[in-house]
């Protein structure tokens, strides 16, 4: 049974290299290891992945030396990316056309990765689409939400947890 959503977002830019997120990516597979082994159903979602399906793919090798049989979803706004990446979907990755409601068909991850999608929209915008997204975590998930350089020499993240405080002004 699909559940249907109305899709909570706009298209950005899209621009993206392999190994961008590496930093972070790293920084994941340490912090949350423990709840990516405890799961019993290890799903983590690279949100807002771009015009090429590198950084989840990026991703789900990274988190498969804690958790082997991880599931990465890519999730994107734009019908043309999640079209294009479809060559690269497996058994561990896949792709999914959504924005911040983050339809996984009644699954709840472990991690949502969003990274240089909010800094393209405006300040207003982030508070609701913070709650939007934890609110569809798994219990004891995490968002991590940040930005980087073009080749992510330099990055900068929030991690925020259902408890966190997301309040917009």
């Amino acid at each position: 049974m699909t559940r249907a959503f109305r899709r909570v977002g706009t298209i950005t830019r899209g621009t993206t290299h392999p190994n961008r997120l590496r930093r972070v990516d790293r920084w994941i597979a340490h912090t949350c290891a423990s709840a990516l082994r405890s799961s019993s159903d290890p799903v983590v979602v690279d949100h807002g992945y771009g015009a090429a399906a590198w950084t989840p793919r990026d991703l789900r090798d990274r988190l498969a030396v804690v958790r082997p049989d991880v599931s990465v979803v890519g999730i994107e706004i734009d019908p043309e990316r999640v079209s294009a990446a479809m060559d690269y979907a497996d058994e561990t990755l896949s792709f999914r056309r959504g924005g911040f409601e983050v339809p996984l068909d009644f699954r709840a991850p472990v991690v949502i990765r969003a990274f240089n999608v909010l800094r393209q929209y405006d300040e207003s915008e982030v508070g609701a689409a913070w709650r939007t997204m934890t609110s569809r975590l798994a219990p004891g998930g995490v968002l991590v939400e940040g930005t980087c350089d073009e080749l992510g020499r330099h990055a900068w993240w929030v991690a925020m947890d259902t408890g966190s405080e997301c309040r917009g002004r």
